[in-house]
């Protein structure tokens, strides 16, 4: 195996709100929670989704390069 995925970051205006959907609906309890973040993790811990706050959030619009993709592979 070359690697393994450990983290998923996504970027958004409203982190709390997007993890409650993705709690729900991927069975993973909440291991951080502040105004300017949420992580979700497995029970290991080895398997994390982090929502973060960004300021003056624009969804991204493929292929524009002024609005570029927002999640991060870790």
């Amino acid at each position: 195996m070359i690697g393994r995925l450990f983290s998923l970051v996504i970027d958004c205006p409203a982190p709390s709100e997007l993890a409650s959907f993705y709690e729900s609906l991927l069975s993973l309890p909440r291991v951080e929670d502040s105004s300017d973040y949420v992580v979700l993790a497995n029970t290991t811990g080895t398997e994390t989704v982090t929502f973060q706050r960004v300021g003056g959030f624009r969804p991204p619009q493929w292929p524009d390069p002024d609005r570029p993709a927002q999640s991060m592979l870790m």
